[in-house]
């Protein structure tokens, strides 16, 4: 990334910088607003149309209270009407993963409560139980770790006796 003026790139990494700094923290307006200052006070150059990538990541963070899976996709989508962008790639990338998990999302709000579905994702099967299918299999592992503790219980009740009474 080659940047000709020295105060547009100070400009550019302190934004980025900070921009970061706000998201990870959990303030993703902050983030957002500087990202928007940013192109108000570049505008019309490269390292401003590169901030549509930075917004677009920023939305599909899950983390995001502002943000939300379509939200970021159309976003993700209007960086990637220009060619030539810079993070191309990774807009590409986080794009499909955006689209795959929105799916999910829509899936999981569709699905029947009692059923068991089966999502094919390429080679990997996903299944999701229902409510009611997890508490019955943790009641019946429950029911097996207590069977296993009483037979623990009653094999050291057993030793203790025998210690207690070694001749008999």
């Amino acid at each position: 990334m080659q940047l000709l003026d020295p105060q547009l790139r100070t400009d550019w990494d302190r934004t980025l910088y900070y921009a970061a700094r706000n998201a990870d923290s959990g303030n993703y307006f902050a983030a957002d607003k500087l990202l928007d200052e940013f192109v108000r006070s570049h505008p019309n150059t490269r390292q401003a149309r590169e901030i549509a990538f930075w917004k677009a990541a920023y939305l599909i963070d899950p983390a995001n209270a502002y943000g939300s899976l379509n939200g970021g996709i159309v976003a993700l989508d209007g960086y990637l009407v220009d060619s030539t962008g810079w993070f191309r790639k990774e807009a590409i990338l986080l794009r499909r993963t955006a689209a795959v998990a929105a799916g999910l999302a829509a899936q999981t709000r569709l699905a029947p409560p009692d059923t068991t579905n089966v999502v094919a994702t390429k080679d990997t099967v996903i299944i999701i139980k229902s409510r009611d299918e997890q508490i019955a299999a943790l009641k019946e592992q429950l029911a097996k770790s207590k069977d296993e503790l009483a037979k623990v219980s009653a094999e050291l009740e057993r030793i203790k006796k025998r210690l207690a009474n070694p001749s008999g």
